[in-house]
């Protein structure tokens, strides 16, 4: 080629370039600040001692060795006070690997205009039961974690997961988004490294809820001209207070995937906010900020797996928090059931059977012979919460935020309330902004939450 058609292309590169930037609104350069993330034990240790001790299968006796080894260092580090004793421990944590799968990685080949692009998946989990209790048998925490990891990575290893964009329209490819578990970044772990990755990611899930955690994480901010940058500036100076408020009156971008990354920039200040908070309370709040922030940025620009990682954070942090709220206060046991006798009623069989059929969690009474009236329908499992469902188009009754909040408040578990949500026939979910705040502060988790945007996203497409 010519130096005249070097410099042609050259010029037209540049030309693209600044054209994506201009379009896209955000320059190449990224702001990484550390977020110091304190996470407050859920229990309370009686004493100074511990034991750890990690069962597995017969063919497992080296990861149990080193899932032992790794939690005792975890443990040490994150609360000098304590020491090892073997013979008489104040608590003993005891483990049992579940399960440990890492499927050799499979490749898949995709077209992309003219090219071929090799994609390899890597998996893997690993799954355990943990249980600390006191030298006593006293029970201080029993609970199943799951760590897990799927990733698809280019021919060269280049990490591809949540989309294939380029640098230039993407300004975070290629970036390492959090610090910690993850050494390879945004490369190809090796089977060893995989295999620490989730011993480290299980760990970490298990020291959370037995002591007090401190953890640094590395994250990028976007950049921009002017306020975004100004914001940028006190945010690595710790000035989270004024970076929100900076991120938050800058003017909005036109394009919604342009202003994603605003929107994706006040999570951070939140959730830095949240985790510098000195009560619960106040870390719970920014922090149910911080994760509608990132659902904005994700609803805006789903492609880009920056604004993924945050929500998965902020979620473990959230669920952390509403559990040591509850252990500090835990709901009232149920009212016992009354042993006052029903008085009899008169009724014909099929009124009696009508009657049954309408009594949520009692199937309608056997009969021989056909009902005068037609039966009554099964009633939708929100039937037994408060609140008045609206109707739908079908005539059946959906779903609403006022019954999701009102099973919450009932102490319905977060699992059983996600199943509600799933196996509606209809819902009617407000999950606008102001929706989404109203459901977080009638203490609807972000679990739940994710579970109604989806089942919302399955009605729509119907």
């Amino acid at each position: 080629m010519t130096v005249r058609g070097i410099g042609v292309v050259t010029a037209m590169a540049l030309a693209a370039m600044t054209l994506t930037v201009q379009a896209q609104n955000f320059g190449m350069a990224k702001t990484k600040v550390t977020l110091k993330r304190k996470l407050p034990a859920l229990v309370h240790l009686p004493g100074d001692t511990i034991r750890v001790k990690v069962t597995g299968h017969q063919d497992q006796a080296d990861l149990a060795h080193d899932l032992e080894a790794l939690l005792e260092t975890e443990l040490l580090k994150d609360d000098p006070r304590l020491r090892v004793d073997e013979n008489n421990p104040a608590t003993t944590i005891s483990c049992q690997i579940i399960s440990f799968d890492h499927p050799r990685p499979t490749e898949t080949r995709q077209q992309f205009g003219n090219s071929v692009t090799v994609i390899v998946r890597v998996t893997g989990s690993l799954d355990v039961s943990f249980q600390a209790r006191t030298s006593g048998g006293r029970a201080l925490a029993s609970e199943n974690v799951s760590a897990k990891y799927d990733q698809q990575f280019d021919a060269a290893g280049n990490n591809l997961s949540h989309g294939l964009m380029n640098d230039l329209k993407n300004p975070f490819h290629g970036m390492k988004g959090k610090s910690g578990n993850d050494d390879q970044g945004d490369k190809q772990p090796t089977e060893p490294q995989l295999r620490k990755i989730l011993l480290t990611d299980a760990v970490h899930q298990v020291a959370e809820q037995i002591v007090v955690t401190n953890e640094a994480i590395d994250v990028f901010l976007a950049r921009n001209k002017g306020p975004i940058d100004e914001g940028d500036k006190q945010a690595e100076a710790g000035l989270w207070e004024r970076a929100l408020e900076t991120f938050e009156t800058a003017p909005p971008l036109t394009k919604k995937d342009e202003d994603a990354y605003r929107l994706y920039n006040i999570g951070v200040a939140n959730e830095a906010l949240g985790y510098a908070a000195e009560d619960p309370k106040s870390a719970m709040k920014f922090l149910d900020e911080a994760a509608i922030d990132y659902g904005k940025a994700v609803d805006a620009k789903p492609g880009e797996k920056y604004f993924l990682e945050p929500q998965k954070r902020i979620e473990t942090a959230i669920t952390h928090y509403r559990n040591l709220e509850e252990a500090k206060n835990p709901p009232p046991p149920p009212p016992p059931p009354s042993s006052e006798p029903r008085p009899p009623t008169v009724a014909s069989a099929p009124a009696a059977s009508k009657r049954l059929a309408s009594t949520p969690g009692k199937p309608p009474a056997a009969s021989t012979k056909p009902p005068a009236t037609p039966p009554a329908k099964t009633p939708a499992p929100a039937s037994t919460t408060t609140g008045t469902a609206r109707p739908t188009a079908s005539g059946s009754s959906a779903l609403t935020d006022s019954q999701v909040i009102a099973m919450v408040k009932n102490g319905i578990a977060d699992d059983s309330v996600e199943q509600i949500v799933k196996n509606a026939k209809a819902v009617d979910f407000d999950l606008s902004s102001a929706g989404q705040k109203k459901l977080l502060a009638g203490g609807v988790s972000s679990g739940v939450l994710s579970a109604m945007k989806a089942r919302a996203a399955q009605e729509l497409a119907k």
